[in-house]
């Protein structure tokens, strides 16, 4: 072969080579367009929060069934809202379950007669079951995660916050008591205030004792006690309480209570005594010789009524001019011939508060320190008389000066009148009030 052709088949192969490595050119990729994913949030409703079904107050003691109810519990009973007035803060709305339904549900024992209200701290209180029972509104009420009570009516001591149990107490069974009939000798002021009413069922339902109650001044019930005609006394004459004592009639005297004496009378006062200091009031009634009645029955409201004629340096009971009118007769009684002749006259304040709506009488001197009414109660001395029945009388004693009746006593007429009518004092001594 020629050398110029094999010079052309090697040029030819070489093209070849060529054209094969250059080939069709590839496509040129798109540009990469990084997505940016577009995220459109939809916000969920908060869900409402399911009531906890953790028990959050017990329910225990005197009754059918003990209960530990949750929140759910609770809110599964009708809810109702209330606005109440708080002792403390006024009116305040409140959201809970009636006390009466929550109580029902328990199902409560015969012989119930207080709840006890803990708190998640400790804190206890103590509520008559018979105040709960006429508490129409009382509520057990949602506080946040806390329950708290509503008690309209009652004192803040049973409007206890983060109660987590109540308790239902029930009266023990009494064992009747070997002589269970005692005699009590006491004030007019004390029966006639409604006080008794209130403390003399509690005590013969605690005790087994059954009480018969005579109602005179305080004179008459100091004679009963010399007599041996009594079993325990319940007056306001602290001097002559001392020499009964002292003359060996007395066996215990004790402390109890005290309110105090006013002088009510007409409401235009003839003889202006409204404002004076007490012996200068007795001083105006005597020389305006308006109409004044006096109880006369040496009673302990009359002894303390001679003692401030005397402060006056005056003496209307001996003379009796016409203006002086002397009933014989109780506070109650004496207050209703007072309203009827337009008079002045002194009683203690918790008698006259007990009948003002019947009298045509108005407050026109209290305050003064001369007016203090003290009450003590005393037992006869069983040495003077063998049938004094001296368990009794003690047992009567030790109920007045006991905390829960002390507590009683200075709760009475605050739903009625806004302030009690008679003050506890039986953690003071006879000191105290200067005597």
């Amino acid at each position: 072969m020629s050398r110029t052709i094999k010079f052309v088949l090697l040029m030819g192969l070489t093209l070849s080579l060529v054209l094969s490595a250059c080939g069709t050119p590839a496509p040129t990729a798109a540009p990469v367009v990084e997505a940016t994913e577009v995220s459109i949030a939809t916000e969920a409703p908060a869900a409402t929060e399911a009531p906890s079904a953790e028990p959050i107050l017990t329910i225990s003691g005197a009754v059918e069934q003990e209960l530990a109810l949750s929140e759910a519990d609770l809110r599964g009973m009708e809810v109702i809202k209330l606005n109440a007035e708080h002792p403390k803060k006024g009116p305040t709305d409140y959201e809970g379950v009636r006390l009466s339904e929550v109580l029902a549900k328990a199902g409560i024992q015969a012989g119930a007669n207080a709840l006890i209200l803990t708190a998640s701290d400790g804190y206890e209180s103590e509520v008559a079951y018979a105040d709960v029972e006429a508490c129409a509104d009382c509520l057990v009420a949602f506080d946040g995660s806390d329950l708290i009570m509503v008690m309209p009516g009652l004192s803040s001591k049973a409007w206890a916050k983060m109660v987590v149990k109540i308790e239902v107490k029930a009266a023990e069974a009494v064992t009747p008591p070997a002589n269970p009939n005692i005699i009590l000798a006491t004030t007019t002021s004390t029966q006639d205030s409604g006080l008794l009413d209130i403390l003399l069922p509690m005590f013969e339902e605690q005790t087994g004792y059954v009480v018969q109650t005579i109602a005179v001044g305080t004179g008459e019930a100091l004679k009963m006690g010399e007599e041996g005609n009594a079993d325990v006394l319940l007056v306001h004459a602290p001097s002559s309480e001392v020499t009964f004592m002292d003359n060996g009639f007395g066996k215990d005297r004790m402390l109890v209570m005290h309110n105090d004496f006013i002088i009510v009378g007409p409401a235009d006062d003839p003889a202006a005594i409204k404002d004076l200091a007490t012996k200068d009031a007795f001083v105006a009634i005597y020389n305006a010789a308006v109409p004044f009645v006096s109880r006369g029955d040496d009673s302990g409201t009359h002894k303390k009524e001679i003692s401030l004629w005397a402060k006056a340096e005056l003496d209307p009971m001996t003379g009796k001019p016409a203006w002086f009118i002397e009933t014989g007769q109780g506070m109650g009684a004496s207050l209703t011939v007072a309203s009827e002749k337009g008079a002045y006259i002194l009683t203690d304040r918790a008698t006259y508060l007990a009948n003002k709506e019947n009298l045509q009488l108005d407050i026109l001197l209290e305050g003064d320190s001369a007016l203090l009414n003290v009450y003590h109660v005393m037992t006869v001395n069983p040495e003077k008389w063998d049938a004094v029945n001296y368990d009794g009388a003690m047992a009567f004693s030790n109920f007045m000066i006991d905390p829960a009746t002390q507590a009683v006593i200075g709760e009475f007429g605050m739903a009625e009148f806004g302030m009690p009518l008679f003050f506890p004092d039986a953690d003071k001594t006879d000191a105290d009030f200067g005597l």
